[in-house]
């Protein structure tokens, strides 16, 4: 019985088999409907699964709707059709380079059916998994797959193991991961098995209608059955011979039979001209077309209809996208719908070198003070800036000032004392902004720029050894001054190494010489920066960054006390004295919060557990509370220590926070805390310099950018003025309260503009704006834009509208190396 049953099964699955491979050799289009059905389907079920986050994070609330999503739909059906195309021909043309190869030996059959079956596999993987990770992203942290994402990794592979990514996310990935492989393996199973896609194609039609033609007449041959071959010969592939034995029905019967002798001239003009007419249709016309709707439909509907690998493909070869136009960067005609134009005017004399660009020559400033810092133009200052990792302004009890409620009511309690104690001393800025991540932090402390807009790059990648730039470097080197920068931490994340002596740093000092030093001057012994305790280690450095805060400082410490001692020396010989300007970057304080040197164990740290107690992400909001005080205890340390030995008599620091940090929200994705992240604390030290002005607590928006104009008022102009192509303004100057806009903008999630205390949120092209005052409503739960008249509702759409010029100006001016041009 079971022998009855195995045998009916095989005969079925023969029989099965047969039919097949019948009705493909009948319907030879079949065997590329396949691959179209299988594509669509797989796009089609992925698309539909992640339209709910395309809606939300491009769409207005008032785009959620059946006909927005049917669009979208449609029109990823159209760019799928394209796509899968592109794959259909490539597949082709493997199945016709293959029939190539000799047969049929039973070696070389195995050996077609083996790059058969690669080919299928890798080329489905290629034209699926940029599409399959993009529906990751979305899910996880709603943003779009480009290869760029590939470049990155490659380039900082050794910083991915510091990427936080959720359990969540992970099991997302893996999902999508397992199902793609598996539908890949079965379509490349079955290409093998039945699939040939050289047999047809749709061109055929044509070259078959012209053969027609051009045949001879029809001729009839008189046969018999004896006469008449008893089976038929189709060659598969080339390689097998398959028989299929055949009755006659009437043995006695004769049969006419068609004869065409085809013509041996080759095919007419015609049948090329209407070949290359078709195949132009599907590969360049249809995508042209589906490339204007993109353009010029709503932005959440190009952003559903989006498949991947098509706009991976044009963006980088021709240099456009299935997506609308951003903007143009355009900023002559943005800068006029402002009543505060990108140049402040009011408190900057400047000549332009022409109207559509940034690029001037500031010869002076002017207006109302602020604030003053007392400089004598015979005796410069040394300048300091301390670029604090993730300093967000909520921990300062200081600048947080009445808005208790950021530190959960407890008026008591401060995360930054000696900051506090220090900013009290100078001059704070409590309404200080940022643009996410470190690296775009250094484009505007000192070049004054819009960052760079890419989720995976910066100004920065890749050194830019090739573009020109002028900043505080350059600003500093013309006034004489020797230029430094240090960290404790690797420079060669996001090749800084190369971007830092390429564009004005005389001296760049990172972790390896970090090292160095503090061995040599601290007695820190090798074993020390390791984390095995039996081996000695005392984790004096981070595992992959370097040094902590408390070494770097030390080793600052000394380097600016030599300095200081190096420069009296000279004048007291009667030489002129050379200052310095240094920048130095901290890293302690760098997420995950899990790292810090042994000694901390045991410290007495202050009672925190009002901030987390009770809260979602307690253990990850202690560690940062905590390594926020590490990083404050040794900032303090450092700066009483320069105070004692004279360094700051003659020495200006600005601190400032390089980002934002949202701990609160775990380790994953912080970035939908908008204000956290990107509202930074900053404060100006001015030992004996400030007068009645020390104390002073500027309110108005302000943002890293305006420091290149702020130091540049402060110690004075070189002569005949300096080059610039930014966009801050002199902090040292009074402007009425919420005249100006400044611009904070997160690539991976949101633009922003400020003005006093509104926060304008907006990205690259949707029509979704919103609006919250971040004074009372820090966690942006009260969307003003919607009670404001529509003429308020005009003068904020232009304020977005010039955001997004602005924004692409220094894009486009990165992208063709031309910042310092009046045109590119």
């Amino acid at each position: 019985m079971r022998h009855s049953f195995a045998a009916r099964a095989r005969a079925s699955v023969a029989s099965w088999n047969a039919t097949v491979v019948s009705t493909l050799q009948a319907n030879p289009w079949m065997h590329w409907a396949f691959v179209y059905a299988v594509g669509h389907l797989y796009y089609f079920s992925y698309r539909c699964l992640i339209t709910p986050e395309l809606l939300a994070t491009f769409g207005a609330k008032d785009e959620h709707t059946a006909e927005i999503k049917l669009a979208g739909v449609w029109l990823g059906v159209v760019e799928d059709f394209i796509a899968l195309t592109c794959l259909v021909v490539l597949l082709w043309g493997c199945d016709s380079l293959l029939r190539l190869l000799p047969g049929p030996r039973r070696a070389v059959s195995i050996l077609k059916y083996a790059l058969q079956f690669v080919a299928y596999l890798v080329l489905f993987v290629v034209f699926v998994a940029p599409f399959c990770a993009d529906t990751v992203l979305m899910r996880t942290r709603q943003l779009r797959f480009t290869f760029d994402w590939v470049h990155t990794y490659l380039n900082q592979r050794d910083a991915a193991h510091n990427l936080q990514v959720g359990a969540v996310e992970v099991r997302i990935a893996m999902h999508a991961l397992e199902l793609t492989l598996a539908i890949a393996v079965l379509f490349s199973a079955i290409g093998v098995l039945y699939l040939d896609l050289s047999h047809w194609s749709p061109l055929h039609a044509i070259w078959k209608k012209n053969a027609t033609k051009r045949s001879k007449p029809t001729t009839y041959i008189v046969t018999t059955p004896s006469s008449r071959s008893n089976g038929y010969v189709d060659m598969e592939r080339g390689d097998e011979e398959k028989s299929q034995n055949t009755e006659a029905s009437h043995d006695d019967a004769t049969f006419l039979t068609e004869s065409h002798t085809s013509n041996a001239q080759s095919l007419p003009w015609r049948s090329y001209v209407e070949s290359i007419v078709m195949a132009g249709s599907f590969l360049v016309v249809l995508p042209i077309i589906a490339l204007a709707i993109a353009h010029n439909c709503s932005p959440v509907v190009a952003n559903v209809a989006l498949n991947t690998i098509l706009n991976e493909a044009f963006r980088l070869w021709i240099h456009t996208e299935f997506l609308p136009s951003l903007a143009s960067g355009d900023i002559a005609s943005a800068s006029n719908s402002l009543q505060s134009p990108f140049i402040h005017a009011s408190t900057e004399n400047f000549t332009l070198f022409g109207e559509a660009s940034l690029y001037r020559r500031t010869t002076g400033f002017r207006g109302p003070l602020a604030f003053n810092v007392s400089v004598d133009p015979h005796d410069p200052p040394n300048v300091l800036v301390i670029v604090v990792e993730s300093f967000r302004a909520r921990d300062s009890a200081y600048l947080v000032g009445n808005s208790t409620y950021l530190l959960n009511g407890d008026p008591n309690i401060t995360i930054t004392p000696d900051f506090d104690r220090w900013a009290r001393r100078g001059i704070a800025f409590s309404n200080f902004w940022s643009s996410y991540r470190t690296s775009r932090s250094l484009e505007s402390i000192l070049f004054g720029q819009i960052p760079y807009d890419s989720v995976t790059d910066s100004g920065i990648t890749g050194g830019k050894t090739d573009v020109e730039l002028a900043g505080l470097p350059q600003f500093f080197k013309a006034k004489g001054y020797e230029t430094t920068y240090m960290s404790g931490c690797r420079t060669d994340y996001d090749q800084w190494n190369k971007f830092l002596p390429a564009h004005g740093f005389d001296e760049v000092l990172a972790r390896n010489e970090v090292k160095v030093l503090a061995e040599k001057d601290l007695g820190i012994t090798p074993a020390a920066w390791l984390s095995d305790k039996e081996g000695g280690g005392e984790r004096r450095a981070h595992s992959y960054w370097g040094p902590h805060d408390d070494i770097s400082f030390e080793v600052l410490g000394n380097i600016l006390i030599n300095k200081t001692e190096a420069q009296t020396a000279r004048v007291n010989s009667g030489t002129q004295k050379t200052p310095f300007f240094l920048t130095h970057y901290t890293i302690s304080s760098h997420t995950p919060f899990r790292e810090y040197p042994a000694w901390w164990d045991e410290y007495p740290k202050p009672d925190f557990t009002s901030q987390y107690e009770g809260r979602t992400h307690a253990e990850t909001i202690r560690a940062y509370l905590e390594l926020r005080y590490f990083q404050n205890l040794a900032l303090g340390k450092f700066l009483d220590r320069m105070k004692a030995q004279g360094v700051l008599d003659d020495t200006i620091v600005v601190i400032v926070g390089d980002h934002g940090q949202a701990p609160e929200l775990g380790l994953d994705v912080v970035e939908p805390d908008q204000t956290s992240t990107t509202h930074v604390a900053a404060a100006l030290i001015a030992e004996g310099r400030l007068g009645d002005d020390a104390g002073t607590i500027v309110e108005d928006a302000a943002e890293q950018y305006d420091l290149f104009n702020t130091l540049a008022d402060i110690v004075g102009l070189p002569e005949g003025g300096f080059i610039q192509s930014g966009v801050g303004r002199s902090l040292k100057r009074a402007v009425p309260f919420g005249d100006r806009i400044v611009w904070s903008n997160n690539p991976s999630r949101k633009f922003a503009a400020i003005r006093g205390h509104h926060r304008i949120e907006y990205d690259h092209v949707s029509s979704e704006i919103s609006m919250y005052d971040v004074e009372t409503d820090h966690f942006q739960t009260r969307d003003l834009y919607p009670t404001l008249d529509e003429t308020e509702k005009a003068g904020v759409d232009a304020i977005r509208e010039a955001g997004r010029q602005l924004n692409m100006y220094f894009k486009n001016r990165w992208d063709k190396k031309c910042i310092l041009a009046v045109a590119c």
